[in-house]
């Protein structure tokens, strides 16, 4: 008998502008990566070794484990890693400084024998890759990080108060990506509008490469969690996933 799908969180992070950087330099980026979703999670109380962990290079897939509280995959995880990112470039080079883009989502996946399938598997990474939400982050030029969130998660958990940011700080954008066509919903912290919601253009121009910025019984759509979530599925979370490339 084939293993039932389960329902889990998904928080899924990427390195903005990894690869026009050296090799070194990517070595040292993975290295602050690691450090950084580790220690935001830590202190966000997600445990990392209860977590999946895909590797991507540049990006990192979590699987959280259903017992986790969804809201704190957004507040206070962004919050936590944002400030780790804000002191970790006020002291790196160029090559080192680290600006993440975060997507969090929710849904069924399964089990099969390479790895972790789903079409939430498959929505994470689309979310992430988002070149709305890669503009988002260009654009705001003070930002160390820009989050996206599916809009069964802004509407179940945003909209009706479950962390402690004002729901008038997300703003919806339409991702269109491959087989993808829904809502989406940005935030950024230190920006109650975020510049680059248009898209990057000629008042809104991108910064340069790697420079560091300044300064139970909820229900998600048709699927109802116990104080956490899970993923889909058409697509596995292996080696042949990658998860937003710049």
């Amino acid at each position: 008998m084939a293993p039932q799908p389960r329902h889990s969180s998904l928080l899924a992070v990427d390195v903005e502008a990894y690869a026009s950087r050296t090799e070194p330099g990517q070595e040292a980026v993975r290295r602050a990566m690691y450090a950084t979703v580790r220690g935001a999670a830590g202190e966000a109380e997600i445990p990392w070794d209860e977590c999946v962990v895909q590797d991507q290079g540049d990006c990192i897939l979590l699987l959280v484990p259903a017992h986790v509280p969804v809201p704190s995959l957004i507040d206070p995880f962004v919050a936590r890693l944002d400030g780790l990112l804000r002191r970790h470039n006020a002291l790196a080079s160029a090559e080192a400084a680290v600006r993440m883009r975060v997507a969090v989502h929710a849904g069924y996946v399964s089990l099969d024998g390479a790895g972790w399938v789903g079409t939430a598997v498959n929505s994470t990474a689309r979310l992430l890759a988002a070149p709305e939400f890669k503009a988002v982050l260009a654009a705001s030029r003070r930002a160390q990080t820009a989050l996206i969130v599916s809009d069964e998660v802004y509407r179940s958990i945003v909209r009706q108060g479950h962390v402690g940011l004002d729901p008038q700080s997300f703003h919806q954008v339409r991702v269109r990506l491959k087989e993808l066509d829904t809502p989406a919903w940005i935030h950024v912290p230190g920006y109650p509008v975020p510049d680059g919601l248009g898209g990057a253009g000629p008042d809104r121009p991108a910064p340069a490469p790697h420079q560091p910025a300044a300064a139970p019984g909820q229900q998600f759509g048709d699927y109802a969690y116990n104080k956490g979530v899970i993923a889909g599925g058409d697509i596995s979370v292996g080696n042949d996933l990658v998860i937003g490339r710049d």
